[in-house]
């Protein structure tokens, strides 16, 4: 059999997200109640990368569609392989963290829920996407390499049962 083909190619959806510094806090998103996946939850802007993109282009192009500001001193903070986070769905994630401090723009209404700022502290105390909250700490210390998560998602009745493992890579 030859390889890249159904059943042994990845089934995922890609995506790239980006937490902004300004003036000591992060511009990030409250998603909307409204929303399918992870409503009221604060997440970094971004979304899905599109057909023949890469993800450090992706976030940028999120972020200046969901806010019209544009980031400076871009790095990866975590890469997160998420797998079936959404049981009725046959999807895994591959989800790239980034984070930039903010350059220009003015900060516009998102349909995606509302922009908030928030200090490190208030940040840890939100509601965050179970792969996020873990290592929300380790992506916000700028004196750190990017961190490589897989998170597994099993239905255990009526309970999400998490495995995440963590491998680091050292800044360097």
């Amino acid at each position: 059999m030859s390889i890249n083909t159904h059943p042994h190619i990845h089934e995922q959806v890609v995506c790239a997200n980006m937490f902004v510094r300004k003036d000591g806090k992060y511009l990030l998103l409250r998603r909307s109640s409204l929303k399918k996946y992870a409503p009221n939850y604060v997440h970094p802007v971004g979304g899905k990368v599109d057909k023949n993109e890469n993800p450090f282009v992706a976030a940028q192009r999120e972020l200046m569609e969901e806010t019209g500001i544009s980031v400076v001193n871009v790095r990866l903070e975590a890469v997160i392989l998420e797998i079936r986070p959404e049981q009725d769905e046959p999807y895994n994630w591959l989800i790239f963290h980034f984070s930039g401090d903010y350059d220009k723009g003015d900060v516009k209404r998102t349909e995606e829920g509302e922009l908030v700022l928030l200090s490190a502290d208030e940040l840890k105390k939100e509601k965050l996407s179970p792969s996020v909250k873990p290592i929300i700490e380790h992506i916000l210390d700028r004196e750190k390499g990017t961190i490589f998560t897989t998170v597994e998602y099993e239905k255990d009745q009526d309970h999400v049962v998490l495995k995440q493992t963590l491998d680091y890579c050292a800044i360097g």
